[in-house]
């Protein structure tokens, strides 16, 4: 006769609970950066939120350049390049060219359909090339890259 092990109803609603719970904290907002330096001069960034925030949210820090900020507001993909433009930042949406300079914030996109954003700009010292994408919904998920260049 073999033996089963039966574990308490303690357990189980514990256990439960605790799957339960890490999922939610993991459906609310999940946000990742990271960094990395090539030849002691590039530098690279990739971001990742996946949030239902109606409010802006970071997606990354473009070195000391500034920071793309995101929001779901409406269930719209909505990109900002802030704090301001450092000089002519050029972008690309749905095959339309924008242009915005030293304003206190540029908005790339808000739209309701997948979204993908190819933005550069230069300062005196620095060239930045950053790819964005955006999915809307009840909880819009982005992801992004940036190439910053002496």
């Amino acid at each position: 006769m073999s033996a089963k092990k039966r574990f308490s109803p303690f357990v189980v609603v514990t256990l439960t609970a605790l799957a339960l719970l890490g999922g939610l904290v993991f459906a609310v907002a999940a946000h990742a950066q990271s960094t990395s330096t090539f030849g002691g001069a590039v530098l690279m960034v990739r971001g990742y939120q996946s949030t239902s925030s109606a409010g802006s949210v970071l997606l990354m820090t473009v070195g000391t350049l500034g920071q793309v900020e995101v929001d779901c507001n409406g269930g719209l993909s909505r990109i900002a390049f802030y704090p301001s433009v450092p000089g002519s930042l050029w972008f690309t949406h749905e095959g339309a060219t924008g242009f915005a300079n030293g304003s206190a914030g540029t908005q790339l996109s808000n739209q309701s359909s997948s979204d993908v954003i190819t933005a550069q700009f230069a300062t005196a010292t620095q060239t930045a090339t950053m790819v964005i994408s955006g999915q809307p919904g009840a909880t819009c998920t982005y992801a992004g890259q940036a190439m910053i260049q002496p």
